[in-house]
């Protein structure tokens, strides 16, 4: 039986080595009995699974999903399969609306949020002040995220959205460029680090920011732990924005891109690996 199946996006086919076969090179390297696939090529017909047109005969005992494809975390974890992360995990944290009722639910200092639906723009005004962030609640990498400063942006905006699909944030200028991300891998923090972009407001590493190491308190570690337990995380980030009185929870992922901390010297893909084996270890 397999060990692990390291389940890719097949975008990562092609122009190899990409992160997705130096994924599959750490574990062999780590004596892991995995296979590298690509989860778009999965097929369900007739209570059977295929993999690129062909019946699944072997299926391993833990898969790692790059990705957020709850179809595949789902047929595996029907068939008793790990999977990282599960799907109640990436449900919660795709979704930014339910990962903020969590954050408040366990009293964790948060950005101001809203789900928008058909706030107008004076009551949105009026909730978070001016500017204020319209951000999809399922968006990824910076992506679809406005800072709304007049009616007239705010009117253009809904022209392009739906609003049921979108959360009302407060805009803080303390944190313009800048956030916290701390990795998490078993429950145990791997580290954190500054992202910081000096020409866009968005600190994401895909809209061109830096990284640097970070030294959180002992209150954002709690605080980190608590959310990824509530999450049933396996490994996750969870991104922090500089408020005027400290840290403010922003949110949380399931499949946190780790290219920063690579550079900042931690071994993150071992460190993944070394996880997948005290699983294994602890399944047989």
């Amino acid at each position: 039986m397999l060990d692990l199946w390291i389940l890719y996006s097949i975008s990562f086919k092609d122009n190899m080595p990409n992160p997705a076969t130096r994924m599959y090179d750490e574990a062999i390297k780590n004596n892991i009995n995995a296979k590298l696939m690509f989860y778009d090529l999965f097929q369900f017909k007739d209570d059977e699974i295929y993999y690129d047109g062909k019946k699944v005969l072997e299926f391993p005992k833990i898969a790692l999903l790059r990705g957020n494809d709850t179809n595949v975390s789902l047929m595996l974890e029907e068939l008793g399969i790990k999977v990282i992360n599960s799907t109640y995990t990436i449900t919660n944290c795709i979704d930014k609306l339910k990962t903020h009722a969590f954050a408040d639910y366990l009293d964790i200092p948060q950005i101001k949020t809203y789900h928008f639906k058909n706030f107008t723009f004076l009551e949105s005004k009026e909730l978070v002040g001016l500017p204020f962030i319209l951000k999809y609640r399922y968006g990824k990498q910076g992506q679809n995220i406005y800072i709304i400063n007049t009616e007239e942006e705010f009117n253009e905006v809904l022209k392009n959205i739906n609003p049921e699909d979108y959360i009302l944030q407060e805009y803080i200028d303390t944190t313009y460029g800048k956030d916290v991300r701390v990795f998490i891998v078993g429950n145990e923090i791997l580290g954190a680090c500054e992202r910081v972009n000096n020409s866009d407001f968005k600190s994401n590493l895909a809209q061109g920011g830096l990284s640097y190491k970070y030294d959180i308190d002992d209150f954002t570690k709690a605080n980190s732990l608590k959310l990824n337990k509530i999450l049933k995380g396996d490994i996750i980030s969870v991104d922090y924005v500089f408020g005027k009185n400290g840290l403010l929870f922003c949110e949380a992922n399931t499949n946190p891109g780790f290219a920063s901390f690579n550079y900042l010297g931690y071994p993150v893909r071992s460190i993944f690996m070394n996880y997948i084996k005290k699983l294994l270890k602890g399944s047989k």
